[in-house]
């Protein structure tokens, strides 16, 4: 049985985690929000697992612990920010507010970040742009992985160039959250450490052969995660993988052409503001009509109904927040010995 956990306690354990690592108290707040609340939202891959590796890079000096994001170009509706090194969801939300106090007098606002740690689950910050009535495009690259073929490839060459995208709704916001790749980098971690293999042949193995073992990204010469879309439709995903690339390292200026790629991700936020165009209602009333039209379309099977982007987030967020957050097993193994060695009292599970 799966233990549940209050959002809170989790919050508090892993933001004292955190600052006892050296993270300054809001970037070490910021963090702990935004890995929860992937995990609330039923990011499980997103979320708290990231904690190790996050520590490591805070004790190791890899991460710069306080400070803030700088404006290296302004032309008002279109920005560059150097995030610095720092946390990147402390980043991500300095930037989001950023965004949002820009799009009140242009409606329209881009953003290309560059020089910050991982920013985790994109969602979050679709998502918080959403309830505030914003329409936000979120996209991430790392310019020093290579980890995706190209399509009709079997060595890596991009990331797995995850996308989000948050739309305000009637009940709640459509969220997409995907990638350009046919599975991340964490589940492919996940399935190493618990010695398993993928539940589809994601991978390519170096000779081209289609695998579901993550071994054979360790060989010699490595094999490589495929596009989305497989050998029918891997064309959309490598297009979207280089779309990805451009709007992040591309209007950034800083990526895989520079002589050091920056570490840990580039980003692109883009926070668009439908009362500058033809209204927050319409925008709603047409979203939310096509939602319902999706929603009431013939399931190919009676007992799974189609659903919207968001509607399985929504659910799982009001769910996790009123019994507990379902944490996957791993999660509070690995966390444990982290709170224990900074003597921080770990979080007991929910009755």
């Amino acid at each position: 049985m799966t233990d549940r956990y209050a959002g809170q306690d989790l919050i508090a354990a892993t933001k004292t985690l955190f600052e006892k690592a050296g993270a300054a108290a809001p970037a070490a707040q910021a963090m702990a929000d935004i890995l929860v609340e992937a995990d609330l939202l039923g990011y499980g891959t997103h979320g708290l697992q990231f904690v190790p590796a996050y520590l490591a890079a805070m004790e190791g000096g890899k991460t710069t612990p306080d400070g803030e994001p700088e404006v290296v170009t302004d032309n008002g509706a279109a920005l560059v920010l150097d995030g610095k090194g720092l946390p990147g969801q402390w980043v991500m939300l300095r930037a989001l507010d950023l965004a949002i106090a820009r799009a009140k007098d242009t409606a329209m606002v881009g953003m290309a970040i560059r020089n910050t740690a991982n920013i985790s689950c994109l969602a979050t910050y679709a998502r918080r742009a959403a309830l505030k009535g914003y329409f936000a495009i979120v996209a991430a690259s790392a310019p020093t992985t290579k980890a995706v073929a190209p399509f009709g490839g079997a060595s890596p060459v991009i990331g797995t160039n995850p996308f989000a995208v948050g739309m305000p709704g009637a009940d709640h916001p459509i969220l997409i959250d995907t990638s350009a790749s046919a599975v991340t980098n964490r589940a492919i971690e996940r399935a190493q450490r618990l010695g398993e293999r993928l539940p589809f042949p994601a991978l390519v193995a170096a000779d081209g052969t289609a695998s579901d073992d993550p071994a054979c990204l360790k060989s010699d010469p490595p094999g490589a995660i495929r596009p989305a879309g497989g050998d029918e439709a891997g064309h959309k995903g490598f297009a979207m993988g280089l779309l990805v690339e451009a709007l992040t390292s591309g209007l950034a200026g800083f990526g895989r052409a520079s002589a050091k790629p920056p570490a840990g991700n580039t980003v692109y936020l883009q926070v668009i503001d439908p009362r500058g165009f033809a209204g927050a209602d319409a925008f709603t009333q047409e979203t939310g009509v096509l939602a319902d039209l999706c929603r009431a379309a013939t399931p190919r099977d009676p007992a799974n109904p189609v659903r919207v982007p968001g509607d399985r987030a929504a659910a799982a967020f009001a769910a996790q927040s009123a019994q507990g957050v379902a944490l996957h097993p791993e999660i509070m193994d690995r966390m444990r010995p982290l709170l224990e060695k900074y003597g921080i009292p770990v979080p007991e599970p929910v009755a």
